[in-house]
């Protein structure tokens, strides 16, 4: 009997668990940056003056994106870190295809 609910009480928590944790937007960032650097997300970043509006720098090509900067945002673009203050738009193009090897 013990055993039994056990094994109830452990499938309904793996049953649950993706549940829980899916909804919270840190665990779904976090999930999305590490596919950027696994895989890499090809990505468009528009940065522009926030007085004018003027497109002012255009980077496309894998990018993650440190939440985790206190003052302005710093971007890793293939490869190299790029920090900024200004406004900007992130566009993501879609995921880059994977050869298997054989």
């Amino acid at each position: 009997m013990k055993k039994t609910f056990a094994k109830l009480l452990l499938l309904t928590s793996l049953a649950a668990t993706p549940f829980i944790i899916g909804g919270c937007d840190k665990v779904a960032n976090s999930a999305k940056n590490l596919q950027s650097d696994w895989v890499g997300l090809d990505r468009r970043i528009e940065i522009y003056s926030c007085m004018s509006g003027k497109l002012l720098k255009v980077f496309e090509g894998d990018v993650r994106i440190n939440p985790e900067d206190t003052l302005g945002t710093s971007l890793l673009v293939d490869g190299k870190k790029v920090n900024t203050n200004m406004c900007y738009i992130i566009t993501e193009k879609g995921t880059k295809a994977q050869i298997l090897p054989q």
